[in-house]
């Protein structure tokens, strides 16, 4: 199972959600045909990433930002390269259209925050003086999810 099914599987197990894509994320893994796997040549990837791509719209997993991301070219703050049918995992930019955030990712920006807060602590300065601010960002993430988070509608 892939991290973002499992992300939808807590959401059907009441997790709530938040984020400009959060509607159309679950139109997409509603309505997308599952691909069920098979033993399959090199030249295979190709054609598996565009049967995944529904619509325009391809759901991926960014577990370095934490979040969810309901990949659609015209939201998309990473920029990728045309003709690209996924987005730059690394180039994640807050305020982006194609986000989405479970409780689950909340919960674990706020644990990420309390580690670099720790490696603050013993980290020299400049950077032991950054670290907090960049933790600071992070609950503000997370407590910006819990205060628009609602639960999926059936």
């Amino acid at each position: 199972m892939t991290r973002t099914a499992l992300a939808l599987n807590h959401v059907a197990a009441g997790e709530k959600t938040s984020g400009p894509a959060t509607r159309r994320a679950f139109t997409a893994a509603a309505q997308t045909p599952r691909f069920k796997g098979r033993i399959v040549p090199k030249t295979f990837a190709k054609k598996a990433a565009k049967f995944l791509t529904h619509d325009g719209v391809a759901l991926f997993d960014n577990p370095d930002a934490l979040l969810i991301c309901t990949f659609k070219r015209d939201n998309a703050l990473c920029e990728p390269e045309p003709r690209v049918t996924a987005p730059r995992q690394y180039d994640c930019r807050p305020g982006c259209g194609n986000t989405v955030r479970t409780d689950t990712h909340a919960r674990l920006l706020r644990e990420r925050a309390d580690e670099i807060d720790k490696l603050a602590t013993h980290t020299p300065e400049p950077i032991g003086k950054r670290l907090p601010t960049n933790a600071g960002q992070l609950r503000a993430t997370a407590d910006a999810h819990n205060a628009a988070a609602h639960p999926a509608e059936p």
